[in-house]
Order: C-alpha cells, then sequence, then structure tokens
C-alpha cells in the first residue's frame, strides 16, 4: 500500500471511530446504558413512566447516572425478567440502608452524614425520618432551597434555615427549641396590653412582685381615700 492511500485509510478509520464513539457516548448520555428500563417503562405510561420523565434532564442523567446503577438489573435484558433478574442485581427502588447504600456510591460523605444524624437514625429505625429521596427527589434530583420542603414533615420550621440538615444533632433540636421559644415570648410581648408596664428581661423573676405589689399599693390608696370620704360625712 502506498503511502497516500494508507495516510487516507488511516484518515478514514479515525473519522468513523471519532463520530462512533461521540455517538456512543451521546447514547450514554441519553440512557444508552439503561436502554431497556427507559424504553419499557415509557410504553408503560403513567405512574410508571414517571421515573424516565423526571430523570430525563435531570442532573443525574447529565452526570450519566443510569437506572441500574441505582436499581440494579441487566440493562440490556430483552424481557422484564431478564431485566429485572435479582440474579443480575436487581433491587427495585432502594428502601432504608439499601438507599444509602446507593447514594452513597456518589454521595460518601453526605450519606454517612446523614445516617448517623438524628433524622437519618429515625428513618432507618422506620420512627419517621426523611430518606435522601423525601427531600431530594428519586429521579429529579435538586438541592432543596429554603425550608419549604421541611414543612411536609414539620409544622413550625422556626429556625431551619439556620442549620445544616444534613446533620441534625441533640444540640441542634436544642438551639430550635430555644429558638422557637424565644420567637413565642417575643410575639406574647408584641401582644401585650399597654396598661402592664414593660419590664426588663433581667428582672423577670420579679415580675408578679412588682405587678402584686402595685395592685395592693392601689387597694390601700384607694382605702384610704374612701376612709377619709367617710371621716367628713361623719
Amino acid at each position: 500500500m502506498s503511502g497516500k492511500k494508507y495516510d487516507f485509510t488511516v484518515f478514514i478509520v479515525s473519522l468513523v471511530m471519532f463520530f462512533s464513539v461521540g455517538a456512543f457516548g451521546q447514547q450514554i448520555g441519553n440512557g444508552g446504558s439503561n436502554i431497556s428500563c427507559v424504553n419499557c417503562h415509557k410504553t408503560l405510561g403513567g405512574e410508571l413512566a414517571k421515573p424516565v420523565a423526571e430523570w430525563t434532564g435531570s442532573i443525574h442523567q447529565q452526570n450519566g447516572i443510569t437506572c441500574p446503577m441505582c436499581h440494579g438489573g441487566n440493562p440490556s435484558g430483552t424481557t422484564m425478567d431478564t431485566a429485572m433478574s435479582k440474579a443480575a442485581g436487581f433491587i427495585g427502588a432502594p428502601h432504608g440502608q439499601a438507599q444509602f447504600d446507593a447514594c452513597g456510591k456518589c454521595h460518601p460523605t453526605e450519606a454517612a452524614g446523614f445516617a448517623n444524624s438524628i433524622m437519618g437514625k429515625a428513618y432507618l429505625e422506620g420512627k419517621g425520618g426523611p430518606s435522601c429521596a423525601k427531600c431530594h427527589g428519586p429521579h429529579h434530583n435538586e438541592i432543596p432551597v429554603g425550608t419549604k420542603i421541611c414543612e411536609s414533615c414539620h409544622k413550625d420550621t422556626t429556625g431551619f434555615d439556620t442549620v445544616d440538615p444534613m446533620n441534625v444533632t441533640k444540640s441542634t433540636v436544642d438551639k430550635l427549641s430555644k429558638l422557637v421559644i424565644k420567637t413565642k415570648e417575643d410575639k406574647i410581648k408584641g401582644q401585650r396590653p399597654s396598661v402592664v408596664p414593660h419590664v426588663s428581661e433581667d428582672l423577670d423573676p420579679y415580675k408578679i412582685g412588682l405587678i402584686a405589689f402595685g395592685a395592693a399599693s392601689f387597694v390601700f390608696i384607694l382605702g384610704y381615700i374612701l376612709y377619709l370620704i367617710l371621716e367628713k360625712r361623719d
């Protein structure tokens, strides 16, 4: 083969390989590595198609996180039995520790930290704590902004924006409790009738004594005035 023909052949092969690799990469990004999962769920419609719709365009799809990475199974399976085979590691929707393990593959620090927090332990022990998917979404994942997501479990979210939700400890709960109490106290003070004089927080233990002394003084003065009036009549 002449030098020119050889160079031309290498050029063509390189060009084909370049576009093939590019197409393969695009296929992976669009769900190529979980092709049977996506195609099957799309055709099922309704709630069963919802995961694909939510996953499409999500941060997970953009980073190549596909169905089998969290759910296991065989994405090349041509039937439901082969695709969702337990022998192929299919676990379905991961719950409990299995969910922390799945999330921990990419987020080890966050998953381990949350698992050791009060909320994480409550979830693992079945006491009503939230899972990773509860707050971040199982398929269209996002980082919650503000305390709106907290309101699905908590009626009072006072101070929630000042703590780390991934690491709730006893000290966190104590801090929030004090904030709630202070907020309610401030609200009550704002509604205090004008006839009650404002007393410094440092004098709180003496409030009852001061009010009692004032009331006794008022009764004494009133009684003395009545006494003088009666004396004049006599």
